[in-house]
């Protein structure tokens, strides 16, 4: 993103973006200030319409929502490391694909020149003796050539595959939330569209800590993230491979499980709830025992393969779950 402004504009903006980060209790780290920075110079239509959006619905603001408007609205890192990615492991099977192609080539090249030469050494005449033996020695010369281009070639598709395991690495890392290990909401998207290309059902169960804004301004953010890790670790240990674990907000998850049933979903939720509430945190600088954190859960069906509706019908039921009293799990049947 370039800004057009004036010095005193620039001022101007300064101001109230650090104004606005104080407000909110925001760190002025470079992410929440070139994202509040873009909001406060409206330069970006969609990147405003969802900061009004959680301002008016009293969202809390932190640092992971602020990163996740930055990804999705103004990073271009995102894109084109992807395109970069995508790019270099084209380029290696592409390489990978002509070495296999160039050995065969060597190994047919070396078999025709060794029945060559032996039929040129069987026809020998006394008068073409020593021109033969010129082409012989020339020949294999160039056969050991060939042979020594060969190994350089499988020595080079080792190479390839280390570079491209690497790249796999830099892929799941773009993928997941560096604080818990769950996947980013870019991903849910992209593997939820191919459930459905695929035809597969999908429950999703929306996940909110209960009162952790509360937790996060009595003993800090930096314990707040210890917890929150935790908590998705647990979370995640009842998923497992069977489905998709997000990190969504600060403290708001969704599970998508494919092929699942309803009650198969509930009976995951149960647990979850059951497990996060068991959980025990140890302040690692008194030692006291922290208090104990519930989750709030809710259930929905995918219906005409709307990956929206599906996760904003969870969030209704996690809303319907903490108006009854929280830490319990809902499933609006409607």
């Amino acid at each position: 993103m370039k800004y057009h402004d004036s010095m005193a504009q620039a001022q101007q903006k300064m101001t109230e973006v650090c104004w606005f980060l104080e407000r909110y209790n925001l760190p002025p780290i470079p992410i929440n200030y070139h994202t509040i920075y873009s909001y406060i110079s409206k330069t970006n239509d969609a990147l405003c319409e969802e900061v009004e959006k959680l301002l008016a619905a009293d969202e809390k603001l932190d640092n992971f929502t602020l990163e996740n408007l930055f990804n999705r609205y103004l990073s271009e890192q995102d894109s084109s490391q992807k395109e970069l990615i995508q790019g270099v492991s084209n380029t290696l099977t592409t390489m990978d694909t002509s070495i296999d192609q160039s050995s065969d080539t060597v190994n047919k090249y070396i078999a025709t020149l060794d029945s060559s030469l032996i039929a040129i050494d069987d026809a020998d005449t006394n008068e073409a003796k020593q021109l033969i033996a010129e082409l012989i020695n020339a020949s294999y010369e160039l056969k050991g050539s060939q042979q020594r281009v060969h190994e350089s070639l499988l020595q080079a598709r080792q190479e390839l595959k280390a570079c491209q395991q690497q790249l796999q690495k830099i892929e799941k890392q773009r993928h997941v939330d560096p604080l818990t290990g769950l996947y980013k909401e870019t991903y849910m998207k992209d593997k939820a569209a191919v459930w459905v290309e695929q035809g597969k059902s999908i429950c999703a169960i929306a996940i909110d800590v209960d009162d952790f804004n509360d937790f996060n301004e009595k003993y800090g953010q930096a314990v707040g993230d210890v917890v929150i890790g935790k908590v998705a670790k647990k979370i995640r240990s009842y998923v497992q491979d069977s489905g998709l674990p997000v990190r969504t907000k600060g403290k708001e998850f969704i599970i998508l499980l494919p092929d699942v049933s309803l009650q198969t979903a509930k009976e995951i939720a149960e647990r979850m709830r059951s497990g996060v509430e068991k959980l025990k945190f140890i302040s690692s600088r008194s030692g006291r025992r922290l208090p104990t954190l519930t989750i709030s859960l809710g259930i929905s069906e995918m219906h005409n393969d709307n990956l929206d509706q599906l996760t904003s019908a969870a969030r209704h039921s996690v809303a319907r779950a903490k108006l009854q009293g929280k830490n319990n799990v809902f499933f609006d049947p409607s």
